[in-house]
């Protein structure tokens, strides 16, 4: 894994250089001097909060626990220094603005650090003092939008890896989407929770796994719950059901007679239980399946290639899936592993091209493509 020298820090940021523990000051003669260790953080959480408009509002929260009246006086000291911007911490905004800087120029986008804010505290839980820092600030630009879509896609990127390389142990990376917004697309290996992300430290990020994730303003009615499966895997569900709806509304037609409707009921004016069994007739009997969207951008990655494998006779080179899509080559490689994985595609390896086929198509007379 390559990632940007200098930025690495972001995934240590648990290691904090802090004010001592012991007493400060030198000891008079005949007295042991007390040994000073340093005040070590018990967890550090970052918390990336998507807006609507692109922008994300990150905050990076380190909480001390503090066992006795050393630890306390030492946190205060840290505090006093850390609420000026002066602590000797290993993050900072400038580490972000470092960040931010190595992104816009992988990106192309204009990208900036913006209110800043610095703030220390203290609580108790369940009988136990924590000492909290907490760093926040606006990071403009961070994802992509494309309409109601926000990816986060290339916002992790470097010209070279990723500035983000990982998590250390007691590290948590939770990533939460704008209000009103659904996940569309994540990583296969992380659960979704109301369209929050969370991944917990130790682990690694390869070049391009965060930029999977990408969240819809198209999201269920409230109380409804959208299968995690899908929602992972990349399914516009919400979408779907949407767009299935307008179908069956310009398909619909006057009615001749029936029984107006499939909950028995004996309405056949034109007031709302009319429109309701017109509706529920055209949708037993109209001809043929709706099969889900057919605009190209309400298709997970996975039913883009396979309506492309479709459109081509149910199979293609790899090489011609990433002119198509325009994807870069690791992207199309991990798409069709995963999608491999669990069937959806096949692979075959001849001389240096893979061949990639739908799972029924008979592959046995090849021709030069």
């Amino acid at each position: 894994m390559r990632f940007v020298p200098g930025l690495a820090l972001l995934c240590l940021l648990c290691a904090l250089v802090v004010a001592p523990v012991g007493a400060l000051g030198t000891a008079a003669p005949g007295t042991a001097v007390q040994q000073e260790e340093p005040l070590d953080p018990a967890s550090t959480t970052l918390t990336l909060q998507l807006r609507a408009d692109g922008d994300a509002e990150w905050t990076v929260s380190t909480r001390f626990r503090l066992d006795d009246e050393n630890d306390t006086r030492a946190f205060e000291r840290l505090a006093a220094d850390f609420e000026t911007g002066d602590a000797n911490v290993a993050y900072d905004a400038d580490t972000f603005a470092r960040a931010a800087t190595v992104a816009s120029n992988a990106t192309g986008r204009d990208m900036s650090i913006t209110d800043v804010r610095y703030n220390a505290s203290r609580q108790t839980v369940d009988n136990v003092t924590y000492g909290r820092l907490a760093l926040q600030l606006r990071w403009t630009n961070f994802a992509e939008q494309a309409g109601t879509r926000l990816r986060i896609g290339d916002a992790f990127n470097a010209t070279d890896g990723t500035w983000l390389p990982g998590l250390a142990t007691g590290q948590t990376l939770v990533i939460r989407p704008p209000e009103g917004y659904a996940v569309l697309n994540s990583p296969r290996d992380i659960g979704v929770e109301n369209g929050v992300l969370r991944w917990e430290g130790p682990r690694s990020f390869e070049p391009q796994y965060l930029g999977q994730i990408t969240y819809t303003g198209n999201t269920p009615t409230p109380g409804q719950s959208v299968p995690l499966g899908l929602l992972s895997g990349g399914a516009a569900l919400v979408v779907a059901v949407a767009t299935a709806a307008v179908v069956l509304s310009r398909r619909r037609g006057p009615t001749e007679g029936g029984d107006g409707g499939v909950d028995g009921g004996t309405g056949t004016d034109g007031g709302a239980g009319g429109a309701g069994g017109a509706a529920a007739a055209s949708a037993t009997t109209d001809t043929g399946p709706v099969t889900g969207p057919s605009d190209p951008e309400l298709l997970s990655d996975e039913e883009r290639i396979e309506r492309l494998l479709e459109r081509n006779g149910g199979r293609m080179k790899q090489t011609n899936i990433v002119d198509e899509t325009g994807w870069s080559n690791a992207k199309v490689s991990q798409l069709l592993s995963d999608m491999a994985e669990t069937d959806r595609v096949d692979k075959l390896r001849i001389g240096r091209e893979n061949l990639i086929s739908l799972p029924d198509e008979d592959v046995a007379d090849l021709d030069d493509e």
